[in-house]
């Protein structure tokens, strides 16, 4: 999106206010949504949120502030002062400055009997975690991606052996966004480091359902073959590996099958699609895409279609087509991929 489309988007939304403060707001609330979570136009909804900030009395924005800013910057600007000290490789000075966002986000961020804050990065998610959890309180949008902010912290825990430290903290980073792999990837890779092998399983199976790219998959079933390797199945281990290999070419996990062979001390052949099955069925670890996700994806492209929002079918049909090979929803895809580029 062009800076002139993004600015015809915000004077048409500002031409749209009527003086009415409270029906402004929920208008401002409304339009920001469309817009929030999407990399070409978040720019549009922070725009439009500081415009609703701006009718706010000046009480609600000093207490909007003290929840939003830490000292004299806002939480997102201090996380990417954090990020960029971690990046340099002062892993000891990151921490310093994670630790008082993660207290500043547990603490102004509640959980309540009613209410409860989630950071979701896209309707995929919020839709996802609906579909699989059955919510019961009411759902609250975070103002900045917190299971990311939290992350960044364990991480830096993880980066210095702090392992029974960064436990709780991806839990805390994950209980804000449930249906992200990538903070469960994290916890997975801790408990290979601490041997807790049940553990490990345990976060891949939570994983699994929630796997949506091709990568996520194939990084869950190089889990398996790590975790069957540590329990010393190398059977179901191989079978595990090669799976992975299905979706994605990694030289690493090519050399874990190396590495397999090594310690069982016999060549590793590929296992025939009915040995792979039959590894999964003997855990009973439910094999393929999640269903739910599936079915999550396949209707947001099908609502994205009937409403001619092209880059937004284009995102979840990739979802879709990165999981199975289907020349119908392939197809699909190219079709709305040459509509997105006109």
């Amino acid at each position: 999106m062009t800076d002139t489309e993004k600015n015809e988007i915000l004077a048409a939304v500002h031409a749209a206010l009527t003086g009415d403060r409270s029906a402004d707001l929920a208008y401002l609330e409304q339009e920001a949504a469309k817009y929030d979570g999407n990399p070409e136009t978040q720019e549009i909804a922070d725009a439009i949120l500081q415009t609703a900030l701006g009718m706010i009395p000046q009480e609600d924005q000093d207490y909007l502030r003290k929840m939003l800013y830490i000292g004299d910057r806002p939480l997102d600007q201090y996380y990417k002062e954090a990020e960029t000290v971690m990046r340099s490789g002062q892993t000891a000075k990151a921490i310093a400055l994670f630790k008082p966002l993660y207290e500043h986000i547990l603490s102004h961020f509640t959980e309540t009997e009613t209410e409860r804050f989630f950071s979701f990065r896209n309707l995929l998610e919020s839709n996802l975690y609906n579909l699989l959890y059955h919510p019961t309180k009411t759902m609250l949008k975070t103002p900045f991606d917190f299971s990311l902010f939290i992350g960044g912290y364990a991480y830096a825990l993880v980066e210095v052996r702090r392992l029974e430290e960064a436990i709780p903290v991806l839990k805390e980073a994950i209980r804000y966004n449930p249906v992200n792999p990538d903070t469960r990837f994290e916890l997975a890779e801790v408990y290979k480091l601490t041997h807790e092998p049940e553990k490990l399983l345990e976060t891949i199976c939570d994983t699994l359902p929630i796997a949506s790219s091709s990568y996520a998959m194939a990084r869950c079933y190089a889990n398996l073959g790590y975790w069957a390797t540590d329990i010393k199945d190398y059977k179901s281990a191989a079978a595990f590996y090669y799976e992975s290999l299905m979706f994605g070419d990694d030289p690493r996990v090519a050399g874990e099958i190396k590495h397999l062979e090594f310690i069982s001390r016999e060549p590793i052949v590929p296992p025939t699609r009915e040995m792979i099955n039959a590894a999964f069925a003997k855990y009973k670890i439910y094999h393929g895409p999640g269903r739910e996700l599936m079915h999550v994806a396949r209707e947001l492209a099908k609502q994205a279609q009937e409403q001619e929002h092209w880059e937004e079918a284009v995102y979840y049909l990739t979802v879709v087509n990165s999981l199975i090979h289907d020349d119908e929803a392939r197809a699909a895809l190219d079709a709305c991929m040459k509509k997105a580029n006109h």
